[in-house]
């Protein structure tokens, strides 16, 4: 048995395909329109204010009057007169030279100091420690070189570094 509250009513079965019908007869009515020209309508008239543009900027070319220049003239007539210059001489340079060590650790303790020696010293670096009194107590320094080429200098202190140790340079006048 059929509940007569959830049938659909008879005037939705009558107005739901006339509607469908209207919308695709409306559809069709559309389709049959012929496409307006609009656009090429536009582009005619750009095409004819470009051209008076054209012409416009042609005819103000005319009238304008071209610039005269005579600089290069008044160059052509110039000399420019040049003084009178001594040959450069190079100065010498100073004949001091002078002897590099790099300072790689300083260490209170000379168990410490002659590891790090040890370790540099296996590296191919020419190592030393040396020991100094501070404030009455007795640092253990640990050096690299000593170094008269400042390549070499520069290539220890490269490898100190890649072992991040940051070294101290210290640069000292050799004595003839």
């Amino acid at each position: 048995m059929a509940d007569k509250g959830s049938s659909i009513p008879r005037w939705v079965w009558v107005i739901t395909p006339t509607l469908a019908v209207a919308f695709l007869g409306f559809i069709l009515y559309i389709s049959t329109i012929p496409a307006s020209n609009e656009l090429d309508a536009v582009k005619g008239e750009a095409r004819k204010a470009l051209q008076q543009g054209k012409e416009k900027l042609k005819e103000s070319a005319k009238d304008t009057p071209k610039p005269d220049y005579d600089f290069y003239k008044l160059l052509e007539n110039q000399t420019v007169e040049v003084p009178k210059v001594d040959a450069y001489k190079s100065t010498p340079k100073d004949d001091v030279k002078y002897e590099y060590r790099l300072q790689a650790g300083s260490f209170r303790s000379l168990d410490d100091a002659e590891r790090l020696r040890a370790s540099l010293l296996l590296e191919g670096m020419p190592a030393y420690r040396q020991e100094s009194s501070v404030n009455g107590s007795t640092w253990h320094r640990v050096f690299v070189g000593p170094f008269t080429d400042r390549s070499r200098v520069n290539k220890a202190h490269d490898q100190l570094v890649a072992r991040s140790i940051s070294p101290l340079e210290l640069r000292e006048v050799v004595k003839k």
